[in-house]
């Protein structure tokens, strides 16, 4: 029993500080940047729900493109960590996922590429499946979890930063429609 106990402890404050990037954070640059609470979580759960389209959602409620950046990148980065934590609690604490994990781990781990060069597919990868993904594949893998949390999240900064003045000029193009 002594042995779940410290796996428990570290899932509940790896699930605080998840909580503290992806939620607390904004709301708290929200009061920097004097954009309401209720403006914030409407981006929040874009950004859980749309992931880089909340960039959009953003612009279209006004808000500074700086503010938008940060609270898509931190909703991001929070849920990328709590994933991979999460994947780490279950695969430690289950025998049938540690099972699992050993043959997936056994099947694609042996293979020098894919071991060597195989975590900058989570680049593409991001683009293309996003956070609820990627970070299943890179902990499956056995990926290293620092620098797949690093190019996870760079990606998904950089592909919001491309899609901020996308954005901006598509709600500029639809508001001269309307007037």
């Amino acid at each position: 029993m002594p042995e779940q106990v410290a796996p428990t402890r570290g899932i509940f404050r790896d699930s605080v500080i998840a909580l503290g990037i992806s939620g607390i954070a904004p709301i708290l640059a929200g009061f920097f940047f004097m954009i309401s609470p209720a403006s914030v979580l409407a981006l929040i759960s874009a950004t859980l729900v749309l992931e880089y389209g909340a960039v959009f959602i953003g612009n279209a409620l006004g808000m500074d493109n700086a503010f938008i950046l940060l609270t898509v990148s931190l909703v991001a980065a929070g849920i990328i960590f709590f994933q991979l934590s999460l994947f780490d609690f279950v695969g430690n604490s289950t025998p049938r996922v540690a099972g699992f994990f050993e043959r997936i781990h056994g099947k694609y781990g042996s293979s020098r590429y894919i071991k060597k060069y195989g975590i900058y597919a989570l680049i593409p990868g991001m683009l293309v499946a996003g956070f609820y993904v990627c970070p299943a594949v890179a902990w499956l893998l056995g990926w290293d979890r620092r620098i797949a949390f690093i190019l996870m999240a760079g990606t998904f900064c950089a592909a919001s930063v491309f899609l901020l003045p996308v954005s901006e000029g598509l709600i500029q193009w639809i508001t001269s429609l309307a007037g």
